[in-house]
Parts: C-alpha cells; structure tokens; sequence
C-alpha cells in the first residue's frame, strides 16, 4: 500500500508538471517562434537530457547494487547464524547448553530490537551488541581442553563471520544518498523535463503526450531510486525473514 502511495504521488506529479508546462509554455513561446527554432534547441535538449540520463543510471545502479549487497549480506547473517547454532552439536553439554541461550536470545534480540531499530533510525540494539559479547566470553571461559576441540575452533571462526556480517549490516542501515545528490536528481529532471516545453511543433497532443511519458519514466526512475535508497526502511525494506 505505502509503495502505491508512492508511485501515485511521484508519477502524479510529473504527469502533471509535463502537462501542464507543455501547454504553458507553447502559449509563451508561441509568438516568438520563427524558422529553425527547434533546429537551434533540439541539440542543446538532447546534450542536457543525454547527461542527465548518465547520472540518473549511474545512481539507480548503484543504489540497486547497496540494495542487493545489504539483502545478500542479512541472508549470509542469518545463513551462518543457523550453522553456528548446528555446530554446538560437538560440544559438551554444559558449554552446549550455554552458548545454545545465547544464540536464542541474540536471534530474538536482533528480530524483534535492533531490526526495528535500523528501520527508524539505522541503529543497533545494545541487546544484540551485548549479545556477541556473550558468545565471545563463553567461548574464552571454555575450559583449555574444552576450547581446543576442532569443533570449537570451527565455532570461533564463524562466530567471527556472524559479527562481521552484524557490523555490516549496520553500516548499511545507515547508508543513503546525500541529499546533495538528491537535489541534483530532482533539479536535473526538472531542468530535462522543463526543456522540453521550449520545443514547438504544429500539434499540442504528440507534444504533450511525448512529454508526459517522458517525465513518467524520469519519475519511475526516482521512485526505484527512492524507494531502495535505505535498505531496511520504506516498503521494499529488507524484512528479517
């Protein structure tokens, strides 16, 4: 629902912005149109809208690559979270027992604490940070003879996976353009669309028609790139399932 909302309102409002600019402006410009007009501002449109589209592909991919990279990291998380859990199978029962509630808690912890958290504000929840914490300590309270088993060194190892993927995780929540090039993107389709108004042509339909599809794919294009920009937050938002 939130992501209908969305497209309705950014594609609405370059709909109407084409729309309503082709048919005011063709009532400026129409007295002052003489031979050649459209030969002189077709290249300088077709310059400026070529360089926009660079940059508006350049960060839609790399916005869609930060998406993908965030998605794949929260599935490795979890994915290696499972197999920590499966390796505790070889240890003996008291430290078995122990580091089992801690994975529990930690999962818990990080599901229903810090995903929210990222959502709202690309934090991290002091549970699940105390939570690594803990299976660390349990580790190194291990008994020597204990500790040395190949499998618990297999645990370490991925342990070590486990928070460096939580890191950066959470370096990911907090990641999203600046709003300097957000400006840009929305000046720059702004100007692109905006150029087109100077353009003339003997019919007011085709004119308005072209322009209108033309700001729609600008403004589906700011839409995906609005709507991926923060992984874990808005309605394509990265689910902790």
């Amino acid at each position: 629902m939130e992501l209908i909302l969305y497209t309705i309102l950014i594609i609405g409002v370059t709909i109407v912005y084409a729309y309503f600019g082709v048919r005011i402006g063709r009532k400026l410009i129409k007295s002052r149109v003489r031979e050649g007009h459209n030969d002189v501002l077709a290249p300088i449109f077709l310059t400026a809208g070529t360089l926009y589209a660079v940059l508006l592909a350049f960060i839609v991919i790399a916005v869609w690559e930060n998406y993908t990279d965030a998605s794949h990291n929260a599935a490795e998380e979890a994915s290696t979270l499972a197999t920590l859990y499966r390796q505790t199978n070889g240890m003996p029962a008291p430290e078995q027992g122990k580091i089992r509630e801690i994975l529990r808690t930690y999962t818990e912890d990080v599901v229903k604490e810090e995903w929210p958290i990222q959502a709202k504000t690309g934090g991290a929840a002091a549970d699940a940070r105390r939570g690594i914490a803990d299976l660390y300590r349990a580790y190194a309270t291990m008994p020597p003879k204990v500790a040395s088993l190949p499998i618990n060194a297999e645990f370490l190892a991925t342990l070590r996976t486990v928070a460096a993927d939580r890191n950066k995780r959470t370096l990911q929540a907090n990641e999203h353009l600046p709003y300097a090039i957000w400006f840009i993107m929305v000046f720059g389709a702004v100007v692109v669309v905006g150029m087109s108004f100077l353009l003339y042509g003997d019919e007011e339909g085709p004119h308005a028609f072209s322009t209108t599809v033309m700001a729609s794919l600008i403004g589906l294009l700011l839409l995906i790139t609005f709507v991926l920009d923060k992984p874990f937050n808005g309605p394509l938002a990265i689910s902790a399932d």
